[in-house]
């Protein structure tokens, strides 16, 4: 399958669980689809870029690892990204990769990948983003704790700081991230 035909069946899907499933298995059985998915996230067409996405999130949650060969896409998609749904799906992302790399080591991420991680996942907890995305970004920082030396602080100040203003959601992860800081 070309590039154009991933983009014209990713066009194709609905938010609906049942497509979003059928595309990440489509993913998850043609590897190479990633790259595609990913470019057309770069693209930032909101209705494509959002069920590319979606394809996308499905196929990493099942298997992470698929996502080594396109790591420097993926976080050149991390740094260009503007729209609020796929920053969702790709701060999950971010959590499955840092827990592959720090857990069960089936990523391997260089110095400058887990920087890059931690830069974004930080400007994600900092600005103004969904629950869902912070509370992926602060569990992703954690992983990556043990990398630079103010990483621990500087999310443990973070936490505290959003603490009393957020909501049940933020609370109850931070509460349990601060715990173990």
């Amino acid at each position: 399958m070309t590039e154009t035909q991933w983009k014209d069946e990713v066009a194709l899907i609905s938010a609906r669980l049942k497509e979003r499933e059928a595309l990440g298995n489509r993913i998850l059985n043609n590897p190479n689809y990633i790259e595609f998915s990913l470019k057309l996230i770069q693209q930032q067409d909101p209705l494509i870029a959002t069920n590319a996405a979606y394809g996308l999130d499905i196929a990493l949650r099942k298997d992470i690892t698929l996502l080594k060969p396109y790591l420097k896409e993926f976080l050149v998609v991390l740094d260009r990204n503007t729209i609020a749904t796929v920053s969702r799906i790709l701060a999950k992302s971010c959590e499955l990769l840092t827990t592959a790399h720090t857990k069960n080591n089936s990523i391997a991420l260089n110095k400058k990948e887990q920087q890059q991680l931690i830069t974004r996942c930080f400007d994600w907890l900092i600005n103004d983003e969904k629950v869902a995305v912070k509370v992926f970004a602060m569990q992703s920082i954690y992983n990556l704790v043990d990398t630079e030396p103010w990483v621990k602080p500087e999310l443990k100040a973070q936490l505290t700081l959003q603490f009393e203003n957020s909501t049940a959601a933020f609370k109850s992860r931070a509460s349990k991230i601060l715990t173990l800081l």
